[in-house]
């Protein structure tokens, strides 16, 4: 654990040091991955913490904004490793709404994207508006994030339409139980507070049962008491 730590924290150096002489972006600009796919309707998302060169299904990568200039704009999302860097997203956007989510699948092995700690960058008009750093893993048996009983997967609710960002307010407490698999088989909910208790109930419920643990076959029954804030966007 504490060779991993070292190894996330010297690349997220390494990446800052790689970024300082870049301008960066007025446009507000965020980056996620997710596992799969959400299921449509179910007000929520499988935010993955790591990704597979070869996923049992395609992940994807998604990039948000807020206050987005009325005019058009270059945006690129890239991945970096020892090779270069490679285009998970590239198109214009026009600029229509101020505030919108953006997902597309990818494919890391045909992209050629080595396993490794990677950083991420997404540009609009060449200027930086977000970095990360993921590791990409071959498969789950060699992926650090993935190891014992580490969440690699969590659920998250969406972001309701039509609600003010002030009143974007709650807190659920889950008790999950996860099988041999590492998925959760049973939610039991603790606390349900705010939105938590009215307008996102369903939405969290959804959102429980897509976190992730690293498999175990020796354990038939792993539980864990997992909080979930919900809280004002910046």
């Amino acid at each position: 654990m504490r060779a991993w730590m070292a190894a996330l924290l010297l690349a997220a150096a390494m990446s800052t040091a790689e970024a300082a002489d870049e301008s960066p972006s007025p446009i507000f600009g965020h980056i996620e991955f997710l596992w799969t796919a959400p299921i449509a309707g179910s007000g929520a998302r499988p935010v993955a913490q790591g990704l597979l060169r070869h996923p049992e299904a395609p992940h994807l990568a998604c990039w948000k904004t807020q206050d987005f200039p009325q005019r058009a704009v270059d945006v690129r999302l890239e991945i970096d490793d020892g090779a270069g860097r490679h285009t998970l997203w590239s198109g214009t956007e026009p600029g229509t709404e101020s505030k919108f989510v953006r997902c597309g699948t990818i494919d890391l092995a045909a992209l050629g994207v080595t396993p490794g700690l990677r950083r991420i960058v997404l540009r609009f008009d060449g200027q930086i508006a977000a970095q990360t750093t993921i590791e990409v893993a071959e498969s789950l048996a060699s992926a650090a994030f993935a190891q014992g009983d580490r969440m690699f997967v969590h659920g998250r609710t969406n972001y309701p339409d039509g609600l003010a960002p002030a009143d974007y307010v709650g807190r659920f407490v889950w008790v999950l139980g996860f099988g041999p698999d590492g998925q959760v088989v049973d939610v039991q909910t603790e606390v349900a507070e705010g939105l938590a208790a009215t307008r996102l109930r369903t939405a969290g419920q959804a959102a429980a049962r897509l976190y992730r643990i690293g498999p175990d076959p020796t354990k038939p029954l792993r539980q864990f008491r997992q909080p979930y804030d919900i809280r004002p966007v910046p």
